[in-house]
């Protein structure tokens, strides 16, 4: 038989283990949705590179750069070619060099993976190559005469191609907006780029002539068996690179980003290794969930 107080402690205790509702149940699975994110995203970056134009003069053929016009004008072979495809009787005579000289836009493409350790911060790597070109124009004169007359000056193409690849690790901070499948991005990251010349040419009419030294200290002589030489020319930067966009989820495994990045670096090209900006503007194809669905 049961004192009072013992069914007043057994009517409360079972009072306090009711049931769960289904309203109850349905909270609980929103909460634990909630937790839910994202963890490993992999991607692919198209977009446009707007290389700082400091380093293009790298190719102006003057003599402080490494690849110098006057290597081409020194060779009597290459000079009797020149004089002869200018129609010149006496001699051609370099008269200017372009000192602003600047890059096209280049494309820019990669691979990018981000890893996210928490619903709205990730961190991420990702590579990218451009291919860059410079073009400008030489004055010269041809048959320069001691009489007073107008002088016959010609310009003749000088260009300059290299390919960059541009390593990023750093950080990136999502902020969503509320019901959408939008989201705004920052993101900052260390750089490493590595640069590699391709040529360095002057174009006259249908002949270029390169002005990258493959002779070392020989001479070059048409037609005959003087030994070539590699030559690298390029290497390893560095600095930093900041931006942000905005990131559209379409599916729990397909997504875009829309972006724009500031380079601030260094450029590993002899003589021209100053820290200067670039920019890229892209558009990010992610995949997500294709190695740990969530988490």
């Amino acid at each position: 038989m049961l004192c009072p107080c013992m069914a007043g402690y057994s009517q409360e205790n079972s009072t306090h283990k009711k049931p769960k509702t289904s309203h109850s149940l349905k909270n609980d699975e929103e909460g634990n949705e909630e937790k839910k994110f994202t963890r490993f995203e992999f991607g692919i970056n198209l977009g446009t590179y707007f290389a700082s134009k400091y380093t293009a003069n790298y190719y102006n053929g003057s003599d402080q750069n490494v690849n110098k016009l006057s290597y081409v004008w020194s060779n009597i072979y290459w000079y009797r070619e020149i004089a002869l495809a200018l129609q010149s009787t006496d001699t051609v005579i370099i008269r200017g060099l372009p000192t602003d000289m600047h890059y096209s836009v280049a494309m820019n493409g990669g691979l990018f993976f981000r890893y996210n350790f928490l619903r709205n911060w990730g961190i991420f790597l990702e590579a990218n190559y451009q291919q860059l070109k410079t073009s400008d124009a030489v004055t010269v004169e041809v048959d320069p005469s001691a009489y007073l007359q107008v002088p016959d000056l010609r310009t003749l193409s000088i260009q300059g191609t290299e390919y960059r690849i541009n390593m990023d690790l750093g950080i990136h901070r999502r902020i969503g907006i509320p019901n959408s499948i939008m989201n705004v991005f920052i993101q900052a990251a260390f750089n490493l780029n590595y640069t590699r010349v391709m040529t360095s040419s002057i174009y006259v009419i249908n002949q270029d002539y390169s002005l990258i030294n493959i002779y070392g200290n020989q001479y070059y002589i048409p037609n005959s068996n003087i030994q070539e030489n590699q030559v690298n020319q390029g290497g390893v930067g560095w600095g930093v690179k900041s931006g942000g966009g905005i990131g559209f989820n379409f599916t729990d495994q397909f997504g875009m980003e829309f972006g724009f990045s500031v380079y601030y670096v260094t450029i590993n090209l002899e003589g021209y290794q100053k820290f200067n900006p670039s920019f890229e503007i892209y558009l990010r194809f992610l995949l997500s969930n294709l190695i740990n669905r969530r988490d």
